[in-house]
């Protein structure tokens, strides 16, 4: 973009350029310095009619560079049709009354005629005039424009050395009338414009069209030079040539042998940047590829020097330690450890600067980070040394494994939830069956005594062990159910659910002594898994009903649900038996019965309760009251897609 930038300016400097050099020859012209003409004819050799044409000419060209189409085209018809009569007046020796059509001279500069322009100044405006217009036309450089470039710079570029070598006929095509040094400056900056803005859309390489530039105006000089050395020749009947035989002279050699030179040397020069520029297209290439692939690796890539100073870091860094790139360069790599890592890294890197032992570097291992808010994470780290020209860096791959750390805890604890969960369910599941092989074996033995008051009571205790098992294997099932089923989202409407789970609690011991009072605003929705939010609902009911304090005069059950920061919050509160402050880490555990002597359930309704509530995103909480217990879950307020 800056280059680019850089050419339009060189643009519109050209147009500038030619605008200021024609106001001020037509404002020297216009001002009749007689003295100053005689004494110093050069300084008039741009005619009036040329300085008003190139004013023209830049005007146009700065119309086209901001965009403009029509205008500069239109702008452009005066001028080439005044370059085809000027160069018809020499070609045919007509006189076409332009040359004082605007201004005549009042003071002879040595030319052929007053007012005439050169042929040479007239065919370069002939090719300029059409290489605006196009441009202005199409909008953009084409290969006909470049085209009309080089011939006008190769033309006004002679006429420029040839002052500067007094070599006449460069500016001099006709005795007299020459281009002018201001005509051929001109010329040159605004043929410069046209060739070399632009020039990445004709295919061409601005150094490829520099070196063919040069070597044509080069060749054209040693053509002039030879048709001057021949006009000497024939006027003044010498020859430069030692052996009349050998139609070169020595100086003429000498030119000829400098031009195969130059012209080999332009030839090498752009066979060597046309490799170097394949070179660095691969490069190029490569390093863009390179550059991709570290820029969208998922892990983050440090590179540091002997220091420890951040040299580079790739955009993955950012999303695992929360510093923008700008913030991590520059600075010392231990910004990105806690301690003890932070104190002992520069020390490390002393040591092995020193001794050369590694402990990280081409090894690897699991370390620990600190990211920009100052949390601690697991991660997996690999160092490599780099030897290159300019010195020793160091380059680091970091993985963020907090994730896969957090994943391998959970499957420890779940382990040991599977293990305690085999163990007890074993043996509770053995513990009725046993109870009531035993009692079915003292039944048998009434039964033939004739017992029955004391059978009735043996076969009341073996329902209850069976209920007992009943009521373990349930909440088995609904464990397994709530981990293995997938169920879909749906709209629940929470006060009809609280009320079909008070119901079916109705069968209970003691219900009808207790007030439970739905709070639940009836058109209170949650987005949520029904079966799940049902099993949530029972137990946190059915929790409360079982562990209601029974010399309470009053027992109460309230159940209210709101939404509450984005999420949606449910508790039932009670003013029951409690949880004892010594028991209240036991909470939501497996098996644990906090009132044994109350309640002989199996010990998983709240561990079940914390898990559904879990599965569903959410969290399970409890809070002591004065009196009584309050349980809270609170989980995120979904909506249907």
């Amino acid at each position: 973009m800056t280059l680019h930038w850089s050419w339009q300016k060189a643009n519109v400097a050209a147009s500038l350029w030619c605008i200021a050099v024609g106001v001020a020859m037509m404002a020297l012209w216009l001002s009749q310095p007689v003295d100053l003409a005689e004494r110093h004819p050069f300084l008039f050799g741009m005619k009036f009619n040329a300085a008003l044409a190139f004013t023209v000419i830049g005007a146009a060209l700065l119309l086209a560079t901001r965009g403009f189409q029509h205008l500069p085209v239109l702008m452009m018809v005066p001028v080439f049709v005044y370059g085809v009569l000027a160069l018809s007046q020499h070609l045919f020796g007509i006189d076409a009354g332009i040359d004082t059509l605007l201004h005549t001279p009042l003071v002879d500069i040595g030319t052929s005629l007053p007012g005439r322009i050169a042929p040479n100044t007239a065919l370069c405006f002939m090719l300029m005039s059409l290489a605006v217009g196009l441009r202005a036309a199409q909008g953009k450089s084409s290969v006909v424009q470049v085209a009309l470039g080089f011939a006008t710079f190769i033309i006004a570029a002679a006429a420029l050395i040839g002052y500067a070598i007094a070599l006449d006929f460069a500016h001099d095509w006709i005795r007299f009338t020459r281009m002018s040094f201001q005509s051929a400056s001109c010329f040159v900056a605004l043929s410069i414009a046209i060739v070399f803005v632009g020039t990445e859309q004709t295919g061409y390489h601005r150094l490829t069209l520099a070196a063919v530039l040069g070597l044509l105006t080069y060749l054209i000089l040693l053509a002039m030079s030879y048709y001057e050395l021949a006009r000497y020749e024939a006027a003044f009947g010498i020859s430069f040539s030692t052996n009349s035989n050998d139609p070169r002279s020595t100086l003429s050699s000498l030119v000829l042998i400098s031009g195969m030179l130059y012209g080999a040397l332009i030839v090498h020069l752009y066979v060597s940047s046309r490799r170097a520029r394949r070179m660095a297209a691969d490069l190029a290439e490569s390093r863009g590829q390179l550059g991709a692939i570290i820029d969208n690796a998922v892990d983050g890539i440090i590179t540091i020097d002997e220091r420890g100073t951040i040299l580079s870091v790739n955009p993955a860094c950012m999303r695992i330690f929360g510093y923008a790139p700008e913030e991590m360069t520059g600075r010392n790599i231990k910004m990105l450890m806690p301690e003890p890592y932070h104190s002992a890294h520069d020390g490390y890197l002393s040591n092995y600067h020193r001794t050369g032992e590694a402990k990280v570097i081409g090894i690897g291992r699991e370390a620990e980070g600190r990211r920009k808010d100052g949390s601690i994470f697991a991660l997996d780290l690999a160092i490599a040394r780099l030897e290159l020209a300019g010195g020793i860096i160091y380059s680091g791959i970091v993985r963020d494994i907090s994730e896969r750390k957090a994943n391998e805890q959970a499957l420890i604890e779940a382990n040991a939830e599977l293990e305690e969960f085999a163990y007890r369910t074993s043996h509770d599941l053995r513990s009725p069956i046993a109870s009531s092989m035993g009692l079915l074996t003292i039944s048998r033995d009434m039964l033939e005594d004739g017992e029955l008051t004391a059978l009735g009571q043996t076969l009341q205790r073996m329902e209850k062990n069976f209920s007992r098992l009943d009521h373990l294997i349930q909440n088995i099932i609904t464990i397994t159910r709530n981990r293995l089923m997938d169920e879909d989202d749906q709209a629940i409407a929470l006060h009809a659910l609280v009320s079909d789970a008070i119901e079916a609690l109705s069968h209970l011991e003691d219900f009808k002594r207790i007030r439970i009072e739905n709070h639940v605003p009836k058109e209170l929705t949650i987005v949520s898994k029904p079966s799940k939010f049902q099993v949530i609902v029972g137990n946190m009911l059915s929790n409360a009903v079982k562990y209601h304090d029974p010399k309470e005069a009053a027992p109460a059950i309230d159940v209210r649900a709101f939404r509450y920061a984005g999420r949606m919050r449910l508790w039932v509160e009670d003013n029951g038996l409690g949880v004892p402050p010594a028991s209240r880490h036991l909470l939501f555990k497996m098996f644990k019965r906090l009132h044994p002597n109350r309640s002989f359930g199996s010990g998983l309704g709240l561990y079940i309760l914390r898990k559904s509530v879990e599965a569903l995103g959410g969290t399970a909480l409890y809070e002591a009251r004065d009196k009584g217990s309050r349980f809270i879950i609170e989980l995120p307020d979904g909506e249907l897609p």
